[in-house]
């Protein structure tokens, strides 16, 4: 992929009337003084503050260009003395003593600066040295310049134990884990939080039958991002509580602080994809069975002419009547690229403008983006605006108050995948069954035409006529407080809500092979989430040794959740898409759910002597969804970091920083709503009578949390003015009273039941490794490296040792378990036979033999992970690239089970 970004900031309108305003005062400036600041390799730095001292109350400042040029002004007198600021650099002052001094100042990097200050739980800022676990983050130009479409995908190889999965290729949902699955029956992801609001991230239907839709927090636009930080386990993201077992991934804005008068930023960008590889498809037999093939109807008229397996004649060039010949002869020849033919070049369009500004009282970013992405499926497309507002303002000078609102408008016209399941699916199931012979351009220019009547339709003919659309609406916004109550104590307030409405339509035209009178259904989800939280903060050195930080808060959270299908099996006119066009009575089900959790967390971190700190956490939840004698469950913390290199004065020329670090946490997770009743379902009617029947599934009126307790220890290192950089971790996590789904005996009156067991052991290690192995005056060379290995087991299943394995889905004969003893998704099956040495046994027939009984195949995760960045840097022109790996595993492949017995595979 090509990305294009166009930056261009401009000072319009306010800036133009504050330059009349102040002319007056320009025109008596005594001073006028331009320079220079450089780094120690002589090159610009951009954005330094460059304040001129003065005796008036406000001083002169203004900020070094991207050459690391200024100008500064006033109507003081010489000598002046200024002042040069930049984070990451030592503060520098230097007295000009007449006019026209020239002047080149040089800052020098401060180590223990650079990267000092992260953004932690609850929004929280503290020294990067303090924390006893590992945060990582990522700015905004990590992330714009890949220009993902999904904002998950942005994330991946640079982010050590962070695993996305992409479900398909174009326009598809990604599912995010932070160092492996914890939860055996439950949602694995990570909690988001996007400028301290909770949002939610769900992949409804994702993957369901051939359709997926991407998740929920594809919605955010990456130009509005000003930094992810990927709090990993629950010892970094405990005040979250019982959502956040699994990590948490905290997104926080730009805005428009720092901006000098009005400023107008624009971007614009286009990005092509393609389809990389294909299988490798046999280009030596065609259509047909018993090496004949002759087509008159498509449908068994012919000879083979209804098989949709391609075990047909040599494709010799010998004539044979084919679907487009109208029963004329022709040469029966292969189409080597008959299927990559089939797909476009993928197109994505994306431009954006924002509006940012600032003065001492307030700032505002206001920011509108659209996206159009044309997918590499013919007729497929996502269109996606983004406006967002991002707001403060300074009421006194202890009360500040601000606003944040993100609006997302998604259509897409047509997804890739289709409909439904079966013949009317997506268009790759029906190249599985493509016979090799085919001419796709003979269909292409004829929809109506089909190359075989009896199975599958014409690709183009699903593409264009049986469709999936969507559309989303989303509103993500908040207002906050601050006030500072006295010196060292502040307070906080916010209320954030996160609403969308999700509305999808699937048609299938009349005349579809398998759907012959064609159908229509209409899928409608709508969730809402409200947070209203208040904290009390307090910072203060207590001693000259001693400083403590410290909170206290509580938190409401209220969520509803709504699903409504409706479907109307059979059309009654062709072509007309709407539900009272049924031959048939509607299908339908709808599904309404509500929790509450009310909330009180606290935390007190003590430092001493700025390299020695132990925090201290504490949360308690009390859910809507748990029985009243299990309500409330709490959750504790604890960590501690110690800076050897400035306890111990262990600094050089070699060593800048050396840090250990260790924690403890336990965090719980609620179940669903409505888990612990057992209740009558509603059936269809019978002659307008309604009609109940009792649920299958026994719930469980004494249903306790799941709980999480994590142990972590880590390194951070740094040698040579930053120009190594290392990170070690190790972790160990135990989760138990896992809330699962088991089966049970049908003489109960159940098939199921519901019951806290099982425990699963995840650890591992991770590495986050920077190097800058050249720097000079004009070009720099940066390298950041992570590794990752995570190792699962699950431990028990019941804690009476009945059940060995637990189903967590199947397909095509194969299950992936969580099986006792097993790493997380062992895949479960069919195997061959094997003697005792080793080898496959063969029966008389010539054919493997099958293994009569079932066996553990393989894990679907990984052996480990690991990405590479580089950036190549030369003055203002920078080239990045990133390799990205995930390495062992084993998958399931449905296509690979087709395409053997169907011939079209040289290796399945």
């Amino acid at each position: 992929m090509q990305y294009l970004n166009l930056h261009i900031k401009k000072i319009l309108g306010l800036a133009f009337f504050l330059s009349i305003g102040l002319f007056t005062i320009q025109a008596q400036a005594q001073i006028v003084i331009r320079g220079e600041v450089k780094d120690v390799q002589q090159v610009g730095i951009p954005g330094v503050s460059v304040a001129l001292k003065t005796s008036a109350s406000t001083a002169v400042v203004t900020i070094s260009d991207i050459d690391g040029k200024f100008t500064i002004s006033s109507n003081a007198t010489y000598p002046a003395t200024i002042v040069f600021n930049m984070v990451g650099f030592n503060t520098r002052e230097v007295v000009v003593t007449r006019p026209g001094q020239p002047l080149v100042v040089t800052l020098e990097e401060n180590i223990r600066q650079l990267d000092e200050v992260v953004v932690t739980a609850l929004g929280i800022s503290r020294e990067k040295k303090s924390l006893g676990y590992t945060t990582q983050e990522l700015k905004s130009n990590e992330l714009s310049n890949t220009k993902e479409t999904n904002l998950l995908n942005s994330l991946s190889g640079k982010v050590a134990g962070v695993r996305i999965t992409n479900s398909q290729g174009d326009m598809g949902s990604s599912r995010i884990v932070i160092r492996g699955e914890t939860s055996i029956a439950g949602n694995n992801q990570p909690l988001f939080i996007v400028d301290g609001i909770p949002v939610d991230n769900s992949q409804l239907n994702a993957g369901g039958a051939t359709r997926d839709f991407r998740n929920a927090i594809a919605d955010l636009n990456s130009e509005d991002i000003e930094s992810i930080s990927v709090l990993k386990g629950p010892n970094a993201a405990a005040l979250y509580g019982s959502r956040a077992a699994h990590g948490v991934i905290l997104i926080t804005t730009k805005t428009g602080k720092g901006q000098k008068g009005l400023g107008v930023s624009v971007n614009s960008g286009i990005s092509f994809a393609t389809v990389a590889t294909l299988p490798d498809f046999q280009n030596v037999f065609g259509q047909g069975s018993n090496g004949k093939f002759s087509y008159v109807n498509g449908k068994g008229a012919g000879v083979n002419d209804g098989v949709d397996e391609s075990w047909g004649p040599k494709m010799d060039g010998r004539l044979i009547p084919q679907f487009y010949s109208n029963g004329e002869a022709v040469p029966f020849v292969a189409h080597p690229d008959n299927v990559r033919d089939f797909f476009k070049t993928g197109v994505t369009y994306d431009n954006g403008i924002s509006i940012a500004g600032s003065d001492g009282k307030y700032d505002f970013r206001l920011g509108a983006n659209n996206q159009t992405q044309k997918g590499t499926v013919p007729n497929t497309e996502i269109k996606k605006n983004n406006f967002s507002l991002n707001a403060n303002y300074q009421l006194t000078d202890r009360i500040k108050i601000g606003a944040t609102a993100n609006y997302i408008v998604t259509d897409a016209p047509n997804l890739p995948g289709g409909p439904s399941g079966g013949r009317a699916a997506g268009v790759m199931l029906q190249f599985l069954w493509f016979g090799r012979q085919v001419d796709i351009n003979e269909l292409k220019n004829n929809r109506n035409v089909n190359w075989n009547n009896s199975y599958y339709s014409n690709p183009y003919w699903n593409a264009y006529y049986n469709t999936t659309s969507q559309q989303r609406n989303r509103l993500i916004g908040d207002i906050h407080l601050e006030a500072q109550l006295a010196k060292g104590l502040d307070f906080r307030f916010r209320s954030g809500t996160d609403f969308y409405n999700d509305r999808r339509k699937y048609k299938i035209k009349y005349g579809t092979n398998g759907t012959p009178f064609g159908s229509y259904a209409e899928d409608g989800y709508t969730i809402s989430e409200n947070n209203t939280e208040a904290i009390l903060h307090f910072t203060r050195n207590l001693t000259s040794d001693f400083s403590l930080d410290a909170l206290a808060g509580f938190n409401v959270r209220n969520r509803t959740y709504e699903n409504n299908y409706q479907k109307a099996p059979r059309l009654a006119v062709p072509d007309l898409y709407t539900l009272t066009n049924s031959r048939d009575a509607l299908t339908s089900s709808n599904y309404y759910s509500k929790l509450r959790v009310y909330s009180g967390f606290a935390s007190a971190q003590l430092g001493y002597k700025g390299y020695a700190y132990v925090n201290v956490t504490a949360r308690n939840d009390w859910s809507s969804t748990l029985p009243s004698s299990n309500r409330s469950y709490f959750y504790p913390s604890v960590s501690a970091s110690l800076v050897l290199s400035e306890a111990f004065h262990w600094k050089s020329d070699v060593l800048d920083f050396l840090k250990i670090r260790g924690g403890w946490s336990e965090v719980g997770s609620d179940a669903d709503p409505y888990q612990l009743a057992t209740v009558y379902d509603f059936q269809t009617a019978y002659e307008g009578n309604p009609i109940q029947t009792s649920s299958k599934k026994k719930l469980n009126p004494d249903l306790k949390p799941e709980t999480t307790r994590s142990t972590e220890l880590g390194l951070e290192l740094s040698l040579w003015r930053n120009r190594v950089r290392l990170d070690l971790g190790y972790y160990n996590t135990n989760s138990f009273n896992q809330i699962l789904e088991i089966k049970t005996s049908a003489a109960s009156g159940y098939t199921s039941q519901l019951l806290n067991a099982g425990k699963i052991n995840n650890n591992g290690i991770e590495v986050q490794l920077g190097l800058v192995p050249v720097k000079t005056a004009k070009f720099s060379w940066d390298v950041d490296l992570n590794y990752a290995r995570n190792n699962s087991e699950v431990k028990v299943l019941d804690y009476d040792g009945q059940i060995q394995n637990y189903t967590i889905g199947s397909s095509g004969g194969v299950e992936v378990l969580a099986s006792v003893g097993q790493a997380y998704g062992a895949l479960y099956g069919t195997a061959y036979l094997r003697d005792d040495a080793g080898n496959i046994v063969v029966g008389a027939n010539g054919l493997p033999k099958a293994d009569p009984q079932k066996r553990v195949l393989g894990h679907f995760t990984p052996d480990w992970l690991g990405g590479i960045s580089n950036t190549l840097t030369y003055k203002n022109i920078s080239l990045s690239f990133l390799i990205d790996a995930s390495i062992g595993g084993k998958i399931f492949s449905g296509t690979n089970v087709r395409v053997i017995t169907q011939a079209f595979w040289h290796k399945p």
